[in-house]
């Protein structure tokens, strides 16, 4: 588990008492931001460079991209370093942050609540509690419909990735090793590990085009490799617990 916020000093070090085992990252929108305005650099391509940067998957990466930035402004590196590669980069991450660079889920909850927030206490609550409620249900709806051992969105995102691996060229080596020609680049695959040297496998815990190629040549099912977060049944299971949280429908222990 993790905290993403913009930089505030109350918010980390609030969540940091309470959650000391846990990594809290910066928003990279906030972020990118503070670096146009310090730096007077308000321009589409290093905003552009920035958020490249931060989504890099391996520090190689991470440092071809940045020799470019230092060619903008060679200020801006110091500035991030100081902040700390790990609490806003994804190759410098201490744990997978998956697909979550922003804030954006908490500003997104703060647009349907805005007019709410202008309501008493009990009536805020009970606009809340039905908001939710209504979520729940859409989730339900959406999780009775689905027939793939995946969600919707990761099985849409995973034959996506299915067409986009057809073109790769496997070169086997051992059972678990593998590799992945993608045009003139060379990728290695393992699946003992279930990494690539792409850095996607690893990080997204759901296989990268090379790993599919892998997986395809090897008669594997993709789903298989998959984290068991992005399944179908992980899915049903928190709608269900979401529910009985919204309906008050909890077993507590007697006083």
């Amino acid at each position: 588990m993790c905290f993403m916020s913009d930089r505030n000093e109350s918010i980390w070090k609030g969540t940091t008492n309470v959650y000391p085992e846990s990594e809290h990252y910066a928003c990279i929108w906030h972020l990118s931001v503070n670096v146009l305005k310090n730096f007077n650099r308000n321009t589409e391509d290093l905003k552009m460079l920035f958020f490249s940067l931060a989504k890099a998957y391996t520090k190689q990466q991470f440092e071809t991209i940045m020799g470019k930035i230092d060619q903008i402004d060679t200020r801006i590196r110091p500035y991030l370093f100081d902040i700390g590669y790990s609490k806003w980069s994804r190759s410098y991450s201490n744990c997978k942050r998956t697909w979550t660079m922003t804030s954006n889920i908490a500003e997104s909850l703060n647009n349907v609540n805005r007019l709410a927030r202008r309501l008493p206490v009990i009536s805020l609550l009970e606009f809340m509690r039905v908001t939710i409620q209504r979520w729940i249900h859409k989730h339900n709806e959406e999780a009775d419909k689905t027939t793939s051992n995946l969600t919707k969105k990761y099985d849409v995102y995973l034959q996506k990735i299915i067409t986009l691996s057809c073109n790769m060229r496997v070169i086997p080596s051992t059972v678990d090793l593998h590799a992945v020609a993608e045009g003139a680049k060379k990728y290695i695959v393992n699946l003992n590990t279930r990494m690539c040297s792409c850095g996607r496998f690893q990080h997204y815990e759901i296989p990268c085009g090379h790993a599919i190629a892998v997986l395809r040549y090897r008669k594997f099912h993709e789903a298989d490799f998959c984290s068991a977060f992005y399944s179908l049944k992980n899915f049903k299971d928190v709608v269900t617990t979401q529910n009985r949280a919204a309906t008050g429908t909890h077993t507590y222990p007697p006083m």
